[in-house]
């Protein structure tokens, strides 16, 4: 008696998937997703943070941008009072700038201390926008060059060269003003 002794060559196409399916499945609980409980970290310009705000959170009553002096130059996003303990925004700032408040004296701009991680701290900048999107007024001195203007009804900020630049729009501004009534 011949016996039929047949021989395997090779994988079968269902053999080859269900070996995927097994790596894939074995390299999704193995390997951690590494981005899962790092802070993000976001790289913005100072021209466009405020809209950056208003179009990556909600909230109710207000939207805070903080920027305080801890190990290096780092930003803070306060949605409600509550700091989004994930986002830290890096390199907004290369050294302390100057704010004012946009008046014709260009005074200059007082900060009230805030409390996060057990310690107060007073920041050298920030944004604060309220429920109907409005903020202060201000102007920001980088000492590069370049000088902000945050205005309550833009969502970009407006960039000078100088102080006097600012003062010289505010003057020209309230002359047209003045002139039309």
């Amino acid at each position: 008696m011949h016996k039929n002794i047949r021989v395997k060559k090779g994988f079968t196409l269902i053999e080859l998937i269900i070996v995927i399916l097994l790596i894939s499945i074995v390299s999704l609980i193995l390997i951690p997703n590494f981005n899962f409980n790092q802070e993000k970290k976001y790289k913005l310009e100072i021209k466009n943070i405020k809209e950056f705000m208003l179009n990556n959170f909600e909230f109710e009553n207000k939207l805070a941008l903080e920027c305080i002096e801890k190990d290096e130059l780092d930003c803070y996003i306060f949605v409600d009072g509550v700091m989004q303990e994930d986002i830290i925004i890096k390199n907004l700032f290369n050294q302390v700038p100057k704010v004012y408040n946009f008046d014709r004296e260009l005074s200059d701009y007082r900060f009230r201390k805030i409390k996060f991680d057990n310690h107060e701290y007073e920041p050298f900048f920030e944004l604060k926008i309220n429920s109907d999107n409005k903020h202060k007024n201000i102007v920001l001195d980088t000492y590069e060059d370049k000088v902000y203007l945050f205005s309550a009804i833009s969502k970009k900020a407006k960039i000078f060269k100088n102080t006097n630049e600012v003062l010289d729009m505010m003057y020209d501004s309230s002359i047209e003003v003045r002139d039309a009534f």
